[in-house]
């Protein structure tokens, strides 16, 4: 049978609208200002690159773990699952559906160490230059 679009789960489930994904950041919109919002998305698309850079996937990959994960906060509130803890799932997950090959839960977890060390430092860095950029 030729499937049909328009009543397919496709459309039905993940074809959002405006109004769809305003209704779902709502929720995030009650603890965070529009403007922080935006930029933990691009945080978190951030570290997924990291991520997929340091596990040396292929750019399709890191690409496909970044739509899951925004796809899934389209839907979720950021306070539903932690986005630390999402990021490397999607990962996880992109590898197997774009048939990279497993990547392994220990070396998953090193990179995902590794990253978070890395952005907490680099962090710091930051909050520091700014700090005596304000002085």
């Amino acid at each position: 049978f030729p499937s049909n679009y328009y009543s397919s789960s496709c459309l039905l489930q993940w074809v959002l609208d405006k109004q769809d994904l305003m209704k779902e950041r709502q929720k995030d919109l009650k603890f965070l200002t529009e403007e922080e919002y935006w930029k933990l998305q691009i945080f978190f698309a951030n570290v997924i690159q990291a991520l997929g850079e340091h596990l040396k996937l292929r750019q399709q990959v890191i690409a496909t773990a970044t739509v899951y994960f925004k796809r899934f906060y389209a839907r979720y509130s950021l306070k539903s699952i932690d986005p630390v803890l999402m990021a490397p799932t999607c990962v996880f997950l992109a590898s197997k559906v774009e048939e990279f090959g497993v990547v392994s839960n220990t070396r998953l977890i090193s990179a995902a160490t590794s990253v978070c060390k890395y952005l907490k430092k680099k962090i710091k860095l930051n909050l520091g230059h700014d700090a005596e950029c304000q002085h």
